[in-house]
């Protein structure tokens, strides 16, 4: 595997998925741009792990729900790293919330689950496309879910966002070919910070305990990173999940 030279562009890449991520792509070469909302110092720890692995990142703060922050920050990487080759959507978030209880689900929690996992994910593939198209090739992976293909999560709208996730990257793999390759992955559970971030104790404990197959980081990152460095995969979405979904 080699991404030497290209530059990298990994949003909430200052944690979890998106840490491991930012640091694998930086083994094989990449210069890596770690996006962040408001996790600075999460971002500036993967950037200094970077430095140790012998090659460059910055970290680059953005709100991806608004339009003009997204257009700021594509122009900061393509300062300071150049041209942005390789996008990893895998900002994202939730509010855990019961199924049956609709009353909870307020629109402000609604809007803003899907503004950042899809409205999010959008804006950067619109802000880095050009240049892809331009250059004559590039990559985009989206982080979704396997969640996109239950009726199960966290909440509906992250349900419903990470379903609609899964067919933005389709529909940008057909507006985007053939110089650009759109693909996901639809990871299963994984023991990140994610789990203590969104979810009530209980719920959390559970999920440790095994009440759920548990995937770990690497392999989805392995699966990520095939996407980008395979040329001929376009429009498809990984499914890493040790079989839960067949259960």
């Amino acid at each position: 595997m080699d991404l030497n030279g290209q530059v990298a562009l990994v949003t909430g890449g200052g944690t979890g998925l998106g840490r491991e991520t930012a640091l694998e792509l930086a083994r094989a070469g990449a210069l890596v741009a770690v996006n962040f909302s408001r996790s600075r110092k999460a971002a500036e720890r993967v950037v200094g792990q970077i430095g140790d692995l012998g090659s460059r990142a910055m970290a680059v703060q953005a709100d991806i729900t608004d339009r003009s922050a997204v257009s700021s920050m594509v122009e900061s990487v393509g300062e300071e790293l150049g041209p942005v080759d390789i996008l990893v959507n895998n900002a994202g978030t939730t509010h855990y919330l019961p199924f049956e209880d609709l009353e909870l689900l307020v629109e402000e929690k609604w809007r803003r689950v899907i503004d950042v996992n899809v409205t999010g994910a959008f804006l950067c593939s619109q802000a880095v496309a050009p240049g892809m198209r331009e250059r004559g090739e590039g990559k985009i992976v989206n982080v979704a879910s396997n969640s996109a293909f239950t009726s199960t999560g966290s909440s509906i709208p992250y349900v419903v966002s990470k379903a609609a996730l899964v067919s933005l990257t389709r529909c940008l793999a057909t507006a985007l070919a053939p110089e650009v390759q759109v693909n996901a992955v639809a990871p299963g559970w994984m023991l990140t910070e994610w789990i203590d971030r969104h979810l009530p104790p209980e719920r959390a404990h559970e999920i440790r305990c095994g009440a759920v197959p548990l995937v770990p980081v690497e392999d989805v990152v392995r699966s990520l990173v095939s996407l980008i460095t395979n040329d001929s995969i376009t429009g498809e979405v990984t499914v890493v999940d040790r079989g839960e979904m067949l259960g």
